[in-house]
């Protein structure tokens, strides 16, 4: 009877001891994971002032133009609170529009060449009624020194070209919603740009 008590009072201490563990997922490695990036919601303004064409620019953005030689301007739209900018030059041409496409087909090359992109899917820009042609690039790969490239030409003397940078080595993975709040801008740039007649 006595044997029957403990064996009993064994199996209940070994009940509890087991109901007592926690039961759970094992340990294992967790994917990586990114900060969260607040951005806010854009606010657009016309933007019109020395530079040959206006278009619109979120309010979020700083922009600052300098001269550079005859009529052409270096123009960059800086995001402090992204830590981005776009650095655009606008050049005033005669008769080199081809020479200029051609050197930003060859900038393009060169990410493909040195193996910096993994692919680059682009946009054709064509507006005939506000006289906007171009193209904008998508360069994907952790190798790219940025992830978006536009150039825009009325097709006559004025030509626009443009880079989104990042103010420190860019990890486009977990960029890629600051990248694509960027590109809504560019792209909002793009569908209010005006060519002023000057």
């Amino acid at each position: 009877m006595r044997q029957i008590k403990v064996l009993l009072l064994g199996v209940c201490m070994a009940l509890l001891a087991v109901s007592c563990v926690k039961k759970g997922d094992p340990n294992s490695a967790k994917p990586k994971g990114y900060f969260r990036i607040e951005i806010p919601e854009p606010q657009y303004k016309i933007f019109d002032s020395v530079i040959p064409f206006q278009f619109e620019k979120n309010e979020l953005a700083k922009l600052k133009i300098s001269k550079k030689e005859q009529d052409n301007m270096w123009i960059d739209i800086d995001y402090p609170l992204l830590n981005a900018t776009f650095k655009m030059t606008s050049i005033k041409f005669h008769n080199n529009l081809r020479d200029l496409m051609y050197n930003e087909d060859k900038m393009l090359m060169f990410h493909v060449e040195n193996r910096k992109a993994d692919d680059i899917q682009y946009s054709v820009i064509e507006d005939s009624e506000a006289g906007l042609y171009g193209y904008i690039y998508d360069i994907e790969g952790i190798g790219a020194a940025t992830p978006l490239r536009f150039w825009v030409t009325d097709s006559t003397s004025h030509f626009v070209r443009g880079s989104l940078y990042f103010n420190f080595v860019p990890n486009n993975d977990s960029l890629q919603p600051v990248i694509q709040y960027l590109r809504n801008d560019l792209l909002q740039m793009i569908e209010t740009w005006k060519w002023n007649k000057k």
